[in-house]
């Protein structure tokens, strides 16, 4: 897991981001860079940590993740509690054998076989 998240600066301009309130501009980015993130782009994400951390409550938090299912920007496994951010590679290459390495193994632990 990386210290940080890099969120590149024409992020604001673009067209899907645009058109967002704030409240799905501010989630959209806590699912880009929260703790949990991996580099492959599929990780756990339980509900109640989102809520926790969001400070949304279980209906807001459900909605907005529908929002972004809708808009083909995320997948959410609520069964195994996973999330697949679409495009993750992307915007965060796998540039060197090590980055590759991790995102192998990542993927291994991955829940959900259709992600």
């Amino acid at each position: 897991m990386a210290v940080y998240r890099p969120i590149q600066i024409s992020f604001w301009q673009k067209k899907f981001i645009l058109k967002l309130t704030p409240e799905q501009k501010y989630f959209y980015i806590y699912l880009l860079t929260n703790s949990k993130t991996s580099q492959c782009g599929i990780y756990e994400l339980p509900i109640k940590i989102v809520e926790i951390e969001t400070g949304y409550n279980h209906e807001t938090v459900t909605k907005l993740l529908e929002n972004f299912i809708q808009a083909q920007k995320i997948r959410y496994d609520y069964e195994n509690e996973e999330i697949f951010i679409l495009n993750w590679v992307k915007y965060n290459p796998v540039n060197n054998i090590n980055v590759s390495k991790c995102v192998i193994s990542e993927l291994k632990e991955v829940k959900n076989e259709s992600f």
